[in-house]
C-alpha cells in the first residue's frame, strides 16, 4: 500500500513522463498540474510542493511554474487559507535564471538585508553570508539569496522562496 507521498510522487512522475509542460498550450496537463498543487495544498504537503517547484525549475517548465506560484498564492488570499510557512530550497543555481526571475516579477531592491556568520571549530571567522529578500509579484512569496563568502574563496550563492501567509 502507497503512503500518501509515495502515491502524490506517482502522481508527478505520471504526469511528467506523459505531458510536456515546457507547452503552454498544453491546457490540460496544466490543468493536472493545478489539480495535484490543490491536493498537496489541502494535504499540507510541503516537502511534495517543495520537490514539485524544484522540479519545474530544474527542467525549465515556467509555465508550470507560473502556475503552481499562482495557485499557492490563491490559497493565501482565501479567508479559509489552510497553509503555513514554508521555505522551498531551490539550491545554488537555477536553470535559466532570466525566466526565473521573469516569471516571478523580482522587485531587484531587497525589502530586507541580513547577515549570519559562520565560526570554524578554532573560534575564526569561516565565512559569512549575505542574506537578501526581494518581493515578487506574488504577495505571498518571496525570493531570498544567501550570499556566502568564505576565507577559501568558495564563494557562493543559495536561493530559496518563502512563502508567508502573513503579507
Amino acid at each position: 500500500m502507497l503512503t500518501g507521498r509515495q502515491e502524490t510522487m506517482k502522481s508527478l512522475e505520471e504526469l511528467f513522463r506523459e505531458n510536456s509542460l515546457k507547452d503552454p498550450d498544453d491546457i490540460d496537463a496544466l490543468l493536472e498540474l493545478a489539480e495535484i498543487t490543490g491536493k498537496l495544498i489541502s494535504d499540507e504537503q510541503y516537502s511534495n510542493m517543495e520537490i514539485l517547484i524544484n522540479y519545474t525549475i530544474s527542467n525549465e517548465y515556467y509555465e508550470a511554474f507560473s502556475w503552481i506560484m499562482a495557485a499557492l498564492q490563491e490559497e493565501y488570499e482565501k479567508e479559509s487559507c489552510r497553509l503555513k510557512d514554508f521555505t522551498c530550497f531551490i539550491g545554488k543555481s537555477i536553470a535559466n535564471y532570466d525566466e526565473f526571475i521573469h516569471r516571478l516579477q523580482i522587485d531587484l531592491k531587497a525589502i530586507d538585508n541580513d547577515s549570519e556568520t559562520m565560526i570554524d571549530h578554532d573560534g575564526e571567522v569561516q565565512s559569512f553570508f549575505n542574506i537578501l529578500k526581494y518581493k515578487t509579484a506574488y504577495p505571498n512569496v518571496f525570493l531570498i539569496t544567501e550570499e556566502n563568502f568564505d576565507t577559501k574563496d568558495n564563494d557562493f550563492i543559495r536561493y530559496k522562496l518563502q512563502f508567508k501567509s502573513d503579507q
